[in-house]
């Protein structure tokens, strides 16, 4: 059901109008106003989605009523007797102008057009509401973690990513960490995506599995909400300070890399919620002063030029290279200034994420 105000000095021109309205039917009529500035308060009030307004009023046109109307404004209609104000409708990004006498018909057609504007509408608000409570999700920075520097960072695509990202104390002494990519894109992918995020945390914190174990019961979990149809890849890790040993388990991941070594952890397990009841290994690193692994999401290495070239695997590991003896947060930031560079004006691509864990010089 459409929501709308009228506003037109004539008090018939409004009956007229509420009767045209009630016989094509789908629209509320809130409320009335028979001025511009009596009609400020009125849609202050009502917040309505369509707003019919006349166009020669005294005092304010309507014109210039739409034009200084907030965001987000209602679409506007204009119901004027007067053809002559076609070029200031478009000015003021009317949805339709409509002559008097209006027809049932050409209402009939101007309600369509709204009601598909407003349906898009809509989808995109609920999008940009769900990205932001996505972002909200992942953690600000991370915390300290002794002897070592950690850092990640995003570069999100548009609207609700699939990537996710978290690292928190399970014990004085240890460490979890997970970075990770739901498959697909849009409201769907965020939604698995801060579901394993969260099945994670809960599961290192409270029920204190190991790696392995644990990533076995949140890829049960997965299946058993999507049946296979979502899924996602994702790198946990334990870090230990005391010993400076990482485990890591790579559930169907891009292989993070390791450095100076060389070494990449590739994958010990299928993607969580690919398949019923996955079974997973892990692999054991050692950390030597100075030591660097990098996790990153596939949007890293498929991120493609202009040319369709693909940034890849040998890049990523000579930037890494290049820079490895700065801070983490420096390695994410020159990780995700080469992507963007790469990508050049094709930006809106796929979310970019990046982990850096490096073992302090002592």
């Amino acid at each position: 059901m459409i929501r709308a105000v009228l506003v037109d000095d004539e008090p018939p021109a409004r009956v007229r109008m509420r009767q045209l309205l009630d016989a094509v039917g789908g629209v509320t009529v809130v409320g009335e106003a028979g001025s511009a500035v009596e009609a400020r308060d009125v849609i202050r009030d009502t917040r309505p989605d369509l707003l019919f307004l006349d166009v020669d009023m005294p005092e304010v046109r309507g014109t210039a009523l739409a034009a200084s109307l907030p965001e987000p404004r209602p679409f506007i209609v204009f119901a004027t007797a007067f053809d002559s104000y076609g070029l200031d409708a478009i000015a003021v990004e009317a949805t339709d102008y409509l002559l008097k006498p209006v027809s049932k018909a050409r209402l009939a057609s101007t309600l369509d057009r709204v009601r598909t504007r407003l349906a898009t509408l809509t989808v995109e608000r609920d999008v940009a509401a769900a990205s932001q409570v996505q972002a909200r999700m992942w953690p600000g920075s991370l915390p300290p973690v002794p002897g070592f520097d950690c850092a990640a960072a995003s570069l999100p695509a548009r609207g609700v990513g699939g990537d996710f990202y978290d690292l928190f104390p399970i014990t004085e002494s240890t460490f979890a960490l997970v970075l990770g990519d739901a498959s697909g894109k849009g409201i769907a992918a965020g939604l698995v995506a801060s579901a394993v995020q969260a099945r994670v945390n809960t599961a290192a914190r409270l029920a204190h599995l190991d790696a392995e174990d644990l990533m076995a019961a949140v890829d049960r979990d997965v299946y058993a909400t999507t049946d296979g149809a979502r899924y996602a890849t994702a790198v946990y890790g334990v870090l230990d300070v005391r010993s400076s040993r990482l485990t890591t388990v790579n559930a169907g991941h891009p292989a993070p890399l390791v450095l100076p070594s060389g070494r990449m952890l590739e994958a010990t397990g299928p993607a969580l919620g690919l398949i019923d009841a996955g079974t997973f290994g892990s692999h054991s690193l050692k950390f030597m002063p100075g030591s660097v692994v990098v996790a990153y999401t596939d949007g890293v290495t498929e991120a493609r030029s202009a040319a369709g070239q693909e940034f890849g695997d040998t890049r990523l590991s000579e930037i890494v290279t290049r820079v490895r003896d700065r801070s983490a947060a420096d390695v994410c930031a020159a990780v995700l200034d080469a992507v963007r560079a790469h990508r050049g004006t094709e930006q809106d691509q796929d979310d970019v994420t990046v982990m850096v864990i490096k073992r302090l010089e002592r």
